[in-house]
């Protein structure tokens, strides 16, 4: 019985993607304005995005490209924070393709007043890759303050406003999505890209994120899995896509109360979403039914707001002081802010799944910090590569991946050893994220702006070597990816 409903829904997943490819490779296209680091909001939640200008659609069914990696493993002393490395061998991997041609024809009815009608011929190229699974003192200053539809194409949107505080529909391009499906963000041409990271294939078109999301700094998947949520810097807002529809439903205007959004970041039940402001200096809290600002938190005096991690078993959010050395506590129950001296300057950061350590890259000094989580006393200082960015943590703790953007690697930390291995990424890779998948045995990491296409790199977790980039088809500088929704299940 459970392998004929296995089987069912494989064949339901082909042929939603051999529709939705054939679609995208038609006429139909996704309007887009260029960035010019500009961006017009209203103020409020309410309000209609415009966008203009034609930009190629993103070419589908490009196979994966078989990617030569070098491994290198080390041991970090925890005092010294000194690693001693020695390389291994590389590993290359080549996938293989097969074709199948499609045609569909179907009209389709979203939730606002839009319809879209879709005839598209189209050929697709799957691609199969092989994955394996794996896995001092303190001071402190205290401040209070599976988608039924078939077809894909052009949609016309028709805005929906309403008279209180939700917002409104764009007009947008994108595939039918369904659960387990990336998204990643490109500041080149402000677009969200939508991908299957098991066929390794982008679906349908980018979609414009313009206005509130220009230049997007942070996409994070809600709980449940229904929404993304990415943030924009220069457009001082944030964009919702409904993963069921592949479709942009809500836009935040965030200016005044959360001016350059940096992060996003969910409670457990997903009720509340927590944006992050730098020139805000704040913490604005988003009701996540209504899509209106609840209020606006400010962070400690002299201090910006940056990355955010949620304690998943406190409901406790930890930011940091953006590109600073301070360590930063957001109580959501008496929505206190309290913050410590750390490092020197910091950047993104992990609560391990049990809730007791929290990791956190340092730029400054090219480690990732320690931190037992009740007293905030740094347990260890590992050394990683060359300016770390982005970092993500299995859903058994035991191993946690940091982007490393100006030496091009990826480190992987044994968080029972506290012992180091790192890869090297093709020559010219920009990595500032990672998203590690649900299973625990991938995980992926924007190009950033690399010569030719960029896209995102996959990396199996339980060789730690690079298996392939998902090729986009275009050039826009990839920055961020979400392809799992928040972790918030306490597990100690």
């Amino acid at each position: 019985m459970l392998g004929a409903l296995k089987e069912g829904m494989r064949i339901q997943r082909n042929l939603l993607l051999s529709v939705a490819l054939a679609a995208a490779c038609g006429d139909d296209s996704v309007v887009v304005t260029d960035s010019d680091g500009q961006s017009t909001s209203t103020g409020s939640t309410t309000g209609v995005g415009t966008t203009t200008d034609d930009v190629t659609p993103t070419e589908t069914g490009v196979p994966t490209t078989g990617m030569t990696g070098t491994t290198t493993t080390g041991t970090t002393d925890p005092t010294t924070g000194q690693v001693s490395a020695t390389e291994s061998t590389t590993d290359e991997t080549t996938s293989t393709t097969s074709t199948t041609s499609t045609t569909s024809t179907g009209e389709t009815t979203d939730t606002t007043t839009s319809t879209a009608s879709t005839t598209s011929t189209g050929e697709t190229t799957d691609t199969t890759t092989s994955t394996t699974s794996t896995t001092g003192t303190t001071d402190e200053t205290t401040t209070t303050g599976t988608t039924d539809t078939t077809t894909t194409g052009t949609t016309t949107g028709t805005t929906s406003t309403d008279t209180g505080e939700s917002t409104t529909t764009d007009t947008d391009t994108g595939g039918p999505v369904e659960e387990g499906f990336g998204y990643a963000g490109m500041s080149g041409n402000n677009s969200l890209v939508i991908f299957d990271p098991q066929a390794q294939q982008v679906v349908g078109a980018p979609v414009s994120l313009l206005p509130e999301a220009s230049y997007p700094y942070d996409a994070m998947i809600k709980p449940d899995g229904a929404e993304v949520w990415v943030v924009g810097a220069v457009g001082d807002g944030v964009k919702v896509l409904d993963t069921a529809s592949g479709q942009l439903t809500q836009q935040i205007s965030l200016t005044g109360v959360g001016e350059y959004a940096v992060d996003v970041s969910f409670n457990a039940d997903g009720s509340r979403a927590y944006v992050s402001a730098r020139d805000s200096g704040a913490l604005v809290l988003i009701d996540t039914a209504t899509y209106s600002v609840i209020e606006a938190i400010a962070v400690p005096p002299g201090m910006e707001g940056g990355k955010t991690a949620l304690d998943p078993c406190t409901g406790v959010v930890h930011l940091v002081d953006w590109y600073e050395s301070n360590l930063i506590r957001f109580d959501p129950i008496t929505e206190a802010m309290t913050s410590k001296p750390l490092g020197d300057s910091l950047w993104d950061l992990r609560v391990d799944p049990s809730g007791s350590t929290l990791y956190v890259t340092d730029r400054g000094l090219d480690v990732v910090h320690v931190l037992d989580v009740a007293t905030l006393e740094v347990q260890a200082s590992v050394s990683v590569g060359n300016d770390p960015w982005g970092i993500d943590i299995t859903s058994d703790g035991a191993l946690v991946v940091v982007a490393c953007e100006d030496d091009s690697t990826v480190h992987f930390i044994d968080t029972g050893a506290l012992t180091t291995t790192s890869l090297a990424l093709p020559a010219g890779a920009d990595p500032r994220d990672v998203d590690i998948s649900g299973d625990d045995a991938r995980a992926y990491v924007p190009t950033g702006d690399i010569p030719g296409n960029d896209g995102v790199y996959e990396i199996d977790l339980a060789t730690k070597t690079l298996t392939g980039m998902i090729d986009f088809g275009i050039s826009a500088n990839t920055n961020v990816v979400a392809v799992t929704p928040q972790a918030v299940a306490c597990e100690p």
